[in-house]
């Protein structure tokens, strides 16, 4: 096993704790992954694009469409799988996996150049259909060091086949843990962002607002460099800390808690990548006590498909609460957990607002604003007070998509 493929590093706002009353700190969980080891082969990859052709995709978000699944298709090797699916009310599974030999790579070019629109959007069943030969290609190549993601592309709502935003959303995460992780990519103004963002958290994947067709040929292509350059992958962090703490997961990660235990899936990193995951720990007040110790251990596969392991561990100190509110805090800390915490009462927000629920919304944006302020830059307090007033005035689609993909990015550190 490999203990030292991707660095791990716990970190807080501040170490001292009261022991009358609880406190509330920072938990910063800092990874890196690592370089790729390999100099000429990748990670094979094994892609199941999935795309809308619904009616509201004709014109040049098809063509468009087109393009960027055929480059996806030119940049792949004979070592990788492939599979088409394309999708309105109806599911057409053009090429099941097959390896991207240069015959069977034009093969799919011919395939995907024939497609055409056609009525509404069955968004489940084109991408189950896609994630099931993406599964079922896994599973015939038994290749431990093999990545597979479905890419979904849509314009519109889920509005034919399962629609529920938290039964897709379980469906994903579900689908994650055989190994098939998603990506999701909406075009223009008609989609579901907040949709979209579940699946893709959920699924161990990447999502991306798309506002003009001709972003989408870049788009694929950044997806498709990230995933090529994966060097840690199925990457999960179990935390163990004492019962009686709790703990909130910021970002929408995927996690899981126990009695003292949490568990919290990052699915794949590429090469050089660095990511903080930001918990609030509130701590119980203990008149005996002297410290408060959290172990954190991540597990996963580098790019040979070996396992890897690595552990740290942190710990509170108990003091009485006047030394504890005049310690001083870390900066850095806050100024990095304040991104987050800002972006992800946005995203809340904004679903507020969807719901017509401004008023609240705003109030809510409002107050996350004034308890960051101290730790963000009055640039980015200006950006976040936009969207508050927006909010308040009632938003645009336009509006919508780009400020949550603007908090989505931030929250991801994307």
């Amino acid at each position: 096993m490999n203990t030292e493929t991707l660095h791990l590093h716990l970190d807080t706002d501040q170490n001292l704790v009261a022991r009358e009353v609880p406190s509330q700190r920072v938990l910063e969980i800092s990874l890196q992954a690592p370089g790729s080891a390999a100099q000429t082969n990748r990670v094979p990859l094994n892609l199941a694009l999935v795309l809308d052709r619904s009616g509201s995709m004709s014109g040049e978000k098809l063509e468009y469409v087109k393009r960027a699944a055929e480059h996806v298709l030119d940049l792949l090797h004979e070592q990788d799988m492939a599979a088409v699916v394309a999708y309105d009310d109806e599911i057409n599974l053009l090429s099941p996996s097959v390896a991207v030999t240069g015959e069977q790579r034009s093969q799919l070019k011919r395939l995907i150049s024939t497609l055409r629109p056609g009525g509404s959007t069955n968004l489940s069943g084109g991408w189950l259909a896609g994630c099931q030969e993406a599964a079922a290609a896994a599973a015939r190549v038994s290749s431990t060091g093999m990545l597979s993601r479905c890419l979904l592309l849509t314009d519109g709502l889920a509005n034919v086949g399962i629609t529920d935003l938290e039964a897709l959303a379980v469906h994903a995460r579900e689908l994650s843990r055989r190994g098939v992780s998603t990506s999701t990519f909406g075009v223009g103004e008609g989609f579901n962002e907040h949709l979209l963002e579940a699946i893709s958290n959920q699924g161990g994947g990447s999502f991306y607002y798309i506002e003009t067709p001709s972003e989408i040929p870049a788009l694929f292509e950044r997806e498709f460099k990230e995933l090529a350059a994966v060097t840690a992958r199925e990457i999960e962090i179990v935390l163990e800390f004492p019962a009686n703490v709790s703990l909130q997961v910021l970002g929408g990660w995927v996690s899981e808690f126990s009695q003292g235990r949490l568990s919290i899936s990052l699915g794949s990193m590429y090469a050089n990548k660095s990511q903080q995951i930001f918990i609030k720990v509130l701590t119980p007040p203990a008149a005996a006590a002297t410290d408060l110790k959290i172990s954190a251990r991540i597990t996963g596969m580098d790019e040979a498909g070996l396992p890897f392991e690595a552990r740290a561990e942190l710990a509170f100190q108990y003091t009485g609460l006047v030394s504890a509110e005049a310690a001083p805090k870390k900066r850095e800390v806050l100024e990095r957990f304040a991104q987050v915490d800002l972006a992800e009462t946005a995203n809340e927000a904004l679903k507020l607002e969807r719901q017509g629920k401004r008023e609240q919304a705003n109030k809510m944006l409002q107050q996350s604003i004034r308890a960051n302020a101290p730790h963000i830059a009055a640039s980015q307090a200006a950006e976040y007070q936009a969207i508050s007033e927006k909010m308040q005035d009632g938003m645009t689609e336009a509006d919508r998509k780009s400020s949550h993909y603007q908090a989505y990015n931030q929250k991801r550190q994307r």
